[in-house]
């Protein structure tokens, strides 16, 4: 296939969504009933929202289910929850989100690999899209991520589309039909995202903590939303049956229950519940010490009841005069 020839004109996306659906079920950002945007089937073109901004929940969901039974004990035998993931392509999710599970696959996929996370990701295929930041963004400016199969560049007339793995190299030839010759793809200005930080450095004894900690109701929002915070807890379910059930579901490291391991609490004050989130964020965590993993998709200030900004943290300190 002609290099050249990845160009999509906006007349042409319906029918490209159509195509996509050979792959799989198709997801995109939609608008719910509640007037809240999140990635759901596609039934039909006029439900996708390529204008939106973020969703509510991000595409991690895919990924890690709210809640998933992962052991299942009857009759005296074992048997493993993880069922079989069906083939799913995700539709227009930004550089951000697309980081993030870049993230969350350098957790989850790492030898040994977590076998439900392994199954879901290998039938995901991910079409991202770029997007126009607003207040709350502060990842690079027009970045465009090659964290997905393939990836459309939005400019007047249409879509560049890059395909980054063999699966986008497929999408590309099934929808070869649709696609022409485009002009040169825009230029798009480059930004700053947060680096890692050296918690011996700034994070110690910043007084930002204690400012944050006074303020924090300690309700978890940041972290739900976050598109690379993976904390979970293991509950087993026994029934009267003599049959059992382990599930695996969310959790939050900023409720006080997280820490408590047999009847001990490792953080048992929100001070240092904040500490351990925002450094962990950071400034990364074994064995993925020193990588940040904050994509900038300004989730976090968004939803937070009390308007606790984690960019202030690693703003630049005021120099002494």
């Amino acid at each position: 296939m002609e290099k050249t020839k990845t160009f999509l004109k906006k007349s042409r996306l319906n029918q490209f969504l159509e195509t996509l659906r050979i792959f799989g079920e198709l997801h995109g950002p939609t608008v719910s009933e509640s007037g809240v945007y999140c990635f759901s089937p596609l039934h039909e073109p006029a439900q996708l929202q390529l204008d939106y901004r973020r969703t509510q929940i991000p595409p991690k969901k895919y990924l890690l289910p709210f809640r998933e039974e992962i052991l299942h004990y009857a009759s005296g035998t074992y048997r493993e929850g993880h069922s079989g993931a069906g083939d799913l392509v995700l539709f227009g999710v930004h550089s951000c989100d697309l980081e993030g599970i870049a993230y969350l696959d350098r957790v989850f996929l790492a030898d040994p690999a977590d076998p439900g996370y392994s199954t879901r990701r290998s039938h995901l295929t991910l079409v991202g899209t770029s997007c126009e930041p607003d207040d709350f963004c502060f990842c690079p400016e027009g970045r465009e991520s090659s964290s997905c199969d393939l990836f459309l560049a939005a400019s007047q007339d249409g879509f560049h589309l890059s395909s980054h793995s063999a699966r986008g190299a497929a999408l590309l030839s099934g929808a070869a039909h649709l696609l022409t010759k485009g002009p040169p793809p825009p230029r798009r200005p480059s930004g700053t995202c947060l680096t890692p930080q050296d918690p011996q450095l700034r994070f110690s004894e910043n007084p930002l903590w204690h400012k944050f900690a006074s303020t924090c109701v300690s309700c978890g929002a940041c972290s739900v939303c976050c598109p690379t915070c993976y904390c979970f807890d293991v509950r087993e379910y026994a029934s009267l049956s003599g049959g059992a059930l382990r599930i695996r579901e969310w959790d939050n490291c900023l409720f006080a229950s997280h820490g408590e391991v047999a009847g001990a609490n490792f953080r048992p004050d929100r001070l240092e519940r904040l500490r351990y989130r925002f450094l962990h964020k950071y400034c990364g965590f074994t064995p993925l010490q020193g990588v940040n993993s904050c994509v900038g998709c300004g989730r976090c200030k968004e939803v937070c009841p009390v308007d606790i900004d984690l960019r202030e943290l690693t703003a630049p300190e005021p120099e002494e005069r």
